[in-house]
């Protein structure tokens, strides 16, 4: 999919919300090239020190869980 835009729809994004006082914690970048580069993303989130605080266990779909619920 090169060339249609994503590098710049995240900056724009990144802009947008750095211009309204948004702040975050963590920035998370995760392949979705397919459902195993996917997984493998979200497998490695699981080692980010705040995650391993919050017990989260290794698995993509309790990766997702906390990082839905985060607030």
């Amino acid at each position: 999919m090169g060339g249609v835009g994503k590098t710049q729809i995240c900056l724009k994004f990144i802009e947008e919300l750095l211009s309204n006082d948004y702040n975050f914690w963590r920035i998370f970048w995760i392949d979705g090239t397919n459902t195993e580069t996917l997984a493998n993303g979200f497998l490695s989130i699981a080692d980010d020190p705040e995650a391993k605080s919050k017990g989260i266990e290794k698995s993509p779909e309790e990766v997702l869980r906390w990082l839905t619920a985060i607030q």
